[in-house]
């Protein structure tokens, strides 16, 4: 795949969406393909700070064995892959990591007093991860399940799941957010010079649950939420006409 062939007025959401292996590529140069999904390339790029050819010829030398999209036509297939692999980790790590987090702010904060910062914006971060996963797997999966096995939905169910849509793709942003003050105060998940184990641990461990959070949220907004929205408005549209 050459340079030339890889449009930068695509939205980021849709190439990651078609070629998975891509989303290496964007967390390597701080491209925001989840929540920032509707950007296209170019301006995703003007928004990291990188280059739109350097990062095109990155997207270009991703290899062709690994960038086979995944085929989600079953949408309850999709939403069995975001439970096992993303709320399943988040379900055991946030708790862990809560206390870890604990730990380092109160053992090294007199020397990095931008741990108790940290500190609070976990505790902002992770009791609002958990509601938003029990919410999605009570609410909003079994609605979307019955859509896509084509059973009817009512007009309150169509209301109820646009907007809880909508609910959480704001869930989202909050997300990223606090995501994004961690990092900051992190210094990019960089581990200091007098990190002790449990320290560099930490570190390590908040910058995987923002890689994942990246993963799961690019598989909600870009490809769970858009195929629904399709199927409730190819739905209203058989029953118009």
């Amino acid at each position: 795949m050459s340079n030339a062939t890889i449009d930068p007025q695509r939205p980021v959401g849709e190439l990651a969406r078609e070629v998975p292996a891509y989303t290496r590529v964007f967390e390597a140069a701080g491209i925001d393909y989840c929540c920032g999904g509707d950007a296209s390339l170019a301006m995703a790029c003007d928004q990291a700070g990188v280059n739109l050819d350097d990062v095109r010829e990155d997207l270009a030398d991703v290899q062709t064995d690994d960038a086979q999209a995944i085929d989600w036509d079953d949408l309850a297939d999709l939403i069995d892959d975001v439970v096992e692999t993303h709320h399943q980790y988040l379900r055991e790590e946030l708790p862990a990591l809560e206390g870890l987090v604990r730990k380092v702010a109160r053992v090294h904060g007199e020397n990095h007093p931008e741990l108790e910062a940290l500190r609070a914006a976990y505790l902002a971060l992770a009791p609002a991860m958990k509601a938003h996963i029990r919410e999605e797997e009570e609410e909003v999966f079994p609605i979307i399940e019955k859509l896509d096995r084509g059973d009817s939905l009512s007009d309150a169910e169509r209301r109820r799941l646009r907007e809880v849509i909508e609910e959480m793709e704001a869930d989202h942003e909050e997300t990223a957010e606090l995501l994004d003050l961690i990092a900051e105060l992190t210094d990019g998940y960089t581990v200091p010079a007098d990190a002790c184990p449990s320290y560099e641990s930490m570190i390590e461990r908040l910058d995987a649950l923002e890689r994942d959070t990246h993963e799961h949220v690019h598989k909600e907004n870009n490809v769970l939420f858009v195929e629904a929205e399709t199927k409730l408005s190819d739905g209203v549209e058989s029953r118009n006409s």
